[in-house]
């Protein structure tokens, strides 16, 4: 797009011309108008002093040079790529993935919002690779189960095929790696939270960010 840059002069000038406008307006009303509610008569002293000043500021802004360094130093260009940043799983408050064990179990927690985009159900080359590294860790020909859930927001039908879709995603990048896992994979929409959706009768972003998970299960042993 385009972009028009106004000289500084010209913009000074023209707020200074509209202000001197405004007061010349005020220094003009007929004194035996009667004066609105509340509001009182501007003293003509002030009203000639604010006009000398007005007039030797304009003059100054009107001698004024501005060059085209000047110009382009009061102007920046608006890019999409400065607004915008990598998510990458070191630099989040919120830890790519948790394990806990039971029962002769480990169960590692993935958190969808560091594997997918929102709404979305495809990994991240980032996020194959951490699923690939998760891959390394499970004993040999396990019987893996792939867990999807979401939070509470949408519909339970889409729930349901968004949470489906990124635990398929995550098994297929772990039959990839290693084809000797038996897995099976189900979505489980926003059933089973591990956090409140809702706090006090208010949303729980937080809470909501812990139930969007991908949860994969083997044996220790």
């Amino acid at each position: 797009m385009a972009r028009r840059v106004v000289p500084l002069t010209t913009a000074l000038a023209l707020l200074m011309s509209g202000a001197s406008a405004g007061v010349a307006a005020a220094s003009t009303q007929d004194p035996s108008a009667a004066p609105s509610s509340g509001v009182a008569e501007p003293d003509p002293e002030l009203v000639e002093e604010a006009d000398a000043d007005l007039a030797d500021d304009t003059e100054r802004i009107e001698a004024a040079e501005t060059s085209a360094e000047m110009a382009a130093d009061a102007t920046t260009d608006l890019r999409a790529a400065d607004s915008t940043f990598a998510l990458r799983p070191e630099d989040s408050t919120t830890s790519l993935e948790r394990e806990r064990e039971d029962e002769g179990e480990k169960v590692v927690t993935l958190t969808s919002d560091l594997l997918f985009d929102f709404g979305k159900a495809t990994l991240s080359p980032d996020a194959k690779a951490a699923v690939a590294d998760l891959a390394t860790e499970i004993p040999q020909d396990a019987t893996v189960r792939v867990d999807g859930y979401t939070d509470s927001v949408g519909s339970d039908a889409f729930n349901a095929r968004l949470s489906t879709k990124r635990a398929n995603a995550v098994a297929d990048v772990l039959a990839a790696e290693r084809p000797d896992l038996t897995l099976t994979v189900a979505g489980h929409g926003e059933a089973d939270p591990v956090a409140e959706n809702e706090a006090g009768g208010a949303d729980n972003p937080a809470g909501r960010a812990l139930n969007r998970r991908v949860e994969v299960t083997y044996p220790t042993a």
